[in-house]
Formats: structure tokens, C-alpha cells, sequence
């Protein structure tokens, strides 16, 4: 079929839709009588017929938009057009945007999933099942590689789901279960902690409500959480009577009040008499007060922009003595790397003061001092990419930070690269 036979196909079913008399014979009856004029009883296995063959139909129309706005992508289509991606060329001819970019990304995952991509061939899977099964394999992925064979498994697994929202469901076990039973190279930062796979989703609903969605690695969560949990708590009515909100409603009441506060940059709630704020136990294993334990990395990155306070417990953790903050940089010295580095100094970055941790280089606990000579300001990106990244940064004779991208075992060094504030467009090492 061409273009020309999918045209004529589409003319013919519209002027079977177009409404007209209902005639007396029945041999002249159409599909818009079907739809307008449905009999009782009569008309039954025929609605039915059509109501079956229009999923069918619709399942397949769908497969076709995504793979021909994958096609359209391969050619360049959207780039001539002066658009950027499939989706914008979508959005350009009427389709809704949530519903253009569901096409765009099933087109584009056709070729890695076989299987499904029959499926859909056939009319037996609708676009938003493909879209979930697509995610699905892509959220297991993300977290532990999978052969072609163990790809096509997963797959098989999550198309026997009932629902997208079951697929969704049993594709987080799978990734799960998977990550728990494979045994990760050294040094490699576990899934619960590997910031690449933070993932977050807005969407304004028909009602023009907003849904979000959040993955977050289990320091973001922590610190979500601590901010959180002082205006989670109910609150009783003027009658003393309990607070009638489910947990669901103070929870995003709170998320709220965040906003507000952080907006109107007020004063912050109090937690216990103290601001919120996120608790690194170091007794044993590092342990965060919701999350749980983290790696020796994480901790070093929560401690090293951070008031420190001292706790000595005994054998029963029973605290012995409590010290004073003494690890935060002070706003004298932050001054100083504001003036020095004007902004996260990793190279290609420049993110304002304001968005920065001051960062040790040599860490306070293997004996680095607070201050300037032992500072640089980074932004959260690129201090997890000091701490987990195989990022280094070092002060050099110049006294400013220098850093060394990271490199395979057994491979040379590479080249030592200038802080943002100070690179040029040479790589001369006389170079300002």
C-alpha cells in the first residue's frame, strides 16, 4: 500500500462515517448508521465487530505515526523544517504534546524491541502499553546491562502485564532484583546513590492539575525528607479533634509550604528546635537518619560542605558529649572563593556562587584545613562528580584548581584541565 491506496482508505471510511438518512433498506445501511442509529438487540454483534476492529485499527494507525516520525527523524525531516525532534514535526499538525512525544520515543525504540514492535504491527498492543514496556526496558537498563537474550526476556515478561501501570510495576522489580544479584565492578556507585538515574516527570492533567513523579538518588530523597518532615505532621483542629488530611494530602501541603517559603525566601520552619536538615550518623556504617546506610563517597560528600557536630556515645550509643560546628566554611572564606573562582569552577560550567558548595580538596578528615588554599566552589553536579565521578581537582602553583578528567586503568593522564573562570580558547600551557 502507498500513499495514495492509505489515502483512499482513510476517504472511503470518512464518508462512511458522514452522516445521512437512515435508509429503509438494509443492505444500504452504513457505519454512521451503525454509530447514530444503533437497533437493540439487532445491532449488537455488529457494535461489538466494529468496536473490536476500531481498537485493532487504532493500535495500528499509532504503530504507523511512530514509525513514520522515526523515519521522518532518519531522514532529517524536522531539522529542514526548522524543528527540532519528531515530536515538535508531531505538534506542528495538531497532535497534543504529551501524546507527540509518547509516539516519538515508541518510534525510536522499535528497532531494540522486536517483539513488542510485532506486536504492535499486528494492532494487538495500544501506543501507551508499547510506551510503558519501552520504559520499562530502559529503567532496567539504566540499572544493570542486559544481553539481547535477557533483553528479549524482559520483554516477554512485561507484555504478559495486564496494564501500563502493571508493566511499570513489575519492570522496578526486575530492576531490582537484578541490580541485587549482579555484582558491580569496584569502586562503582551503587544504584541507590548513582545520580545519573534521577528522573523527575510534570505534567498538567485535564483538570489543569499538576502530576509529578520523582526518582532521586537516596541523598536528594534524604534531603527531601528532611525538609518535609516537619510540615508532614497533623496538625489538630481548633477543638483539639485529630487532623481529618491522609498522609498523601500534608505530605503535598508540605511540598507546598517548600515552595512558598523557598519563593519568598522566609524564614525556614523548625525541626526539633532546629532548622531541617539532613543527619550523617558515622558510627560504623555511615548512615543517613530516613535513608539509611550510604557509602564511604556519599558520606564524604554530605560532610564536606556541612556544620559538623560532635557526638560521642558509648558502647550502647548512649551520647557522652556533644561538640561544636567546626568543618563549615565561613562566609569570609566563601567570599574569597567567590571572588577567585566566580562560580563552580569545573571546567565548561561557571553556575553561580549561589548555586555552589564550597568543596575541600584535601578532605577534612585526612587532614585538610578550612580554608581558601584548601577550597573550590562547585555546584551539586560537579561535586558528586568530584566524590563519584573519578573527577580530581587540585590546587596548583598558580593557586587555583585544576582538574583531571577521569581515566581507565592502564591508560595515560590526561590533560590537566584550568578551572572555568580561567580557561581560553588554547590549550597552550602558558595560557592565562
Amino acid at each position: 500500500m502507498d500513499a495514495t491506496h492509505f489515502n483512499t482508505f482513510i476517504d472511503a471510511l470518512l464518508d462512511d462515517l458522514t452522516p445521512a438518512p437512515v435508509p429503509e433498506d438494509e443492505a444500504d445501511r452504513r457505519l454512521c448508521h451503525l454509530l447514530d442509529s444503533p437497533r437493540r438487540i439487532v445491532d449488537e454483534p455488529a457494535l461489538l465487530a466494529v468496536l473490536a476492529a476500531a481498537v485493532t485499527a487504532r493500535n495500528v494507525f499509532d504503530h504507523v505515526i511512530a514509525q513514520a516520525v522515526a523515519a521522518a527523524e532518519r531522514a532529517g525531516i524536522p531539522a529542514r523544517r526548522h524543528l527540532r525532534t519528531g515530536a515538535d514535526l508531531l505538534t506542528s499538525i495538531g497532535v497534543a504534546p504529551g501524546a507527540a512525544y509518547r509516539a516519538a520515543r515508541v518510534g525510536r525504540a522499535a528497532e531494540a524491541l522486536p517483539a513488542l514492535t510485532a506486536q504492535q504491527r499486528l494492532g494487538g498492543v495500544g501506543i501507551e502499553f508499547a510506551d510503558a514496556v519501552g520504559k520499562g526496558v530502559s529503567h532496567i537498563e539504566s540499572r544493570v546491562a542486559l544481553s539481547d537474550d535477557e533483553r528479549a526476556e524482559v520483554v516477554t515478561t512485561l507484555m504478559i502485564q495486564a496494564t501500563p501501570s502493571g508493566v511499570d510495576k513489575k519492570a522496578r522489580g526486575i530492576a531490582i532484583a537484578k541490580a541485587a544479584t549482579s555484582s558491580p565492578e569496584e569502586g562503582a556507585v551503587p544504584v541507590a546513590e548513582n545520580t545519573d538515574l534521577n528522573d523527575m516527570t510534570l505534567m498538567v492533567n485535564d483538570e489543569g492539575r499538576v502530576n509529578v513523579t520523582m526518582d532521586l538518588d537516596a541523598l536528594t530523597g534524604e534531603e527531601l525528607i528532611a525538609a518535609l518532615d516537619p510540615l508532614c505532621r497533623p496538625v489538630p483542629l481548633p477543638d483539639g479533634s485529630p487532623d481529618p488530611r491522609p498522609a498523601g494530602r500534608r505530605r503535598a501541603d508540605a511540598f507546598g509550604q517548600i515552595m512558598r517559603t523557598y519563593l519568598s525566601n522566609s524564614q525556614r520552619p523548625m525541626s526539633g528546635g532546629v532548622l531541617p536538615h539532613v543527619t550523617l550518623i558515622r558510627h560504623g556504617v555511615d548512615t543517613l537518619g530516613f535513608g539509611g546506610p550510604v557509602s564511604a563517597a556519599t558520606a564524604e560528600l554530605i560532610a564536606c560542605d556541612s556544620t559538623l557536630t560532635t557526638v560521642l556515645v558509648d558502647a550502647a550509643s548512649a551520647p557522652l558529649d556533644v561538640g561544636r560546628s567546626e568543618r563549615l566554611f565561613t562566609p569570609a572564606i566563601r567570599k574569597g572563593l567567590a571572588v577567585r573562582d566566580r562560580g563552580c569552577a569545573h571546567p565548561g560550567c561557571g553556575r553561580p556562587v549561589s548555586w555552589c558548595d564550597a568543596h575541600h580538596i584535601t578532605p577534612w578528615e585526612h587532614g585538610g584545613t578550612t580554608s581558601l588554599d584548601n577550597g573550590v566552589l562547585l555546584c551539586r553536579l560537579h561535586h558528586t562528580a568530584i566524590h563519584h565521578g573519578g573527577w580530581q581537582v587540585y590546587l596548583g602553583p598558580d593557586r587555583h584548581p585544576w582538574f583531571i578528567p577521569p581515566r581507565a586503568p592502564g591508560t595515560p593522564e590526561p590533560a590537566h584541565l584550568r578551572s572555568h573562570a580561567r580557561r581560553t580558547m588554547t590549550d597552550l600551557p602558558t595560557a592565562a
